[in-house]
């Protein structure tokens, strides 16, 4: 707001003839300024009004997790999950809210090895999206993964076949060296979109399996939901083992998927190790608890739920004879358990195995809450806290 002073001498200038630009530039304000208080847009003495921060502290804790849990997520993605939880702004309201809040995505990007190609994503509209004239067909086939990524299935399959990455990405379509060029699996650019049926089916010819297969497995081909979140983490591995996997299948799964309920293992995030469960079936019947959850409600509405429900259980105390008795048991059959298996007991994924059961049971009590119409946002912000909680 300019002093009145100032403002009196700008109509007073503007009486005498002088133009809203040349009176900007005389008083050294900003033209549009000037033109706002002569035309009655602003008024002399009044604050204008601030707009209220949609992007509000609930949005952006949401936003910090799902970049925590995928890396290679992509902005104009995660716009999409925000607004079908009730974020009314503006996609350019998204992005300022990003950056404000310093939550732009880091990244990630694994360094390029020498069976990485290298390719310009602003080449991709040059591509040539055939297959050599004469398609071979390699003589060990590969299941693929559900959740896998791209590069991690051909990277087996070339294994398998005592082959190198590079070798398998010559005989396939160029489709595939940019969409491993590109990172991020599910999303789908507009000039890789017509070849993706002819791509398909070129891998499917090539690794001597069916397209069914494939298109479900693998997200990159995007017949899975692109709109619900996904985390990044390896597969279960004892579900891998069974297969004759012994390596880390790098995939992703839906964000409230936490426990492969099969093998009773805790699926911690990527480049964290598994725990193993088997000690604690109530960790594994919240898993299935949460599964039923999304018979009401959507996967964006679980997440945001679960992530409300975990910052309202505090976090460990110093003093271990401070945590409360049901978790400091989880806690030391879990660390018991699985330092057998050279787990060390100082990952924070032990906390969130610990006390899934409590925050699913905390989620279940926010979603049912009787504000049932209103935004999950309002949800959220007037949700009940036990008192069990409040006094831990």
């Amino acid at each position: 707001m300019l002093p009145r002073d100032r403002i009196e001498k700008i109509f007073a200038l503007s009486t005498a003839g002088l133009s809203a630009r040349a009176i900007a530039k005389q008083l050294g304000h900003a033209p549009q300024t000037i033109s706002d208080y002569l035309n009655g847009r602003k008024t002399p003495g009044l604050r204008a009004v601030s707009r209220p921060d949609l992007f509000t502290d609930i949005f952006a804790g949401y936003c910090r997790q799902r970049f925590a849990e995928d890396p290679h997520l992509r902005p104009s993605a995660l716009f999409d999950e925000i607004t079908e939880l009730g974020f009314k702004g503006s996609r350019s309201t998204f992005y300022r809210g990003l950056t404000r809040r310093l939550l732009s995505p880091p990244d990630h990007r694994q360094p390029r090895t020498q069976e990485d190609p290298r390719q310009d994503p602003f080449e991709m509209p040059r591509l040539s999206m055939h297959a050599p004239r004469h398609a071979p067909v390699l003589p060990r086939s590969v299941a693929p993964i559900t959740g896998e990524t791209l590069i991690s299935y051909l990277t087996r399959l070339a294994q398998a076949n005592h082959l190198t990455l590079t070798e398998v990405l010559t005989v396939l379509p160029s489709w595939f060296s940019t969409k491993i060029n590109n990172h991020d699996d599910r999303a789908q650019h507009h000039t890789l979109i017509p070849a993706t049926t002819q791509a398909l089916h070129a891998l499917a010819h090539l690794a001597r399996t069916t397209t069914t297969s494939l298109a479900r497995a693998l997200p990159a081909f995007g017949t899975t939901d692109a709109h619900s979140p996904v985390r990044a983490t390896t597969a279960c591995r004892r579900c891998t083992a069974r297969r004759g996997i012994h390596q880390p299948v790098p995939i992703h799964l839906p964000t409230h998927h936490k426990i492969c309920t099969r093998h009773g293992i805790w699926l911690s995030d990527a480049d964290h190790p598994h725990l193993d469960l088997a000690a604690c079936p109530e960790i594994i019947t919240a898993q299935h608890r949460a599964n039923r959850l999304l018979r009401r409600y959507t996967p964006q509405q679980l997440t945001l739920a679960h992530q409300a429900a975990a910052r309202a259980i505090p976090s460990w105390p110093t003093s271990p004879a401070a945590i409360p008795l049901h978790w400091r048991h989880r806690l030391l059959i879990l660390q018991t358990t699985n330092h057998r298996n050279n787990i060390p007991t100082d990952q924070d994924d032990y906390m969130h195995a610990a006390t899934y059961p409590d925050a699913i049971t905390l989620a279940a009590a926010i979603l049912h809450a009787p504000n049932s119409h209103a935004t999950q946002q309002d949800l959220l912000a007037k949700s009940p806290c036990p008192s069990r909680y409040r006094q831990l």
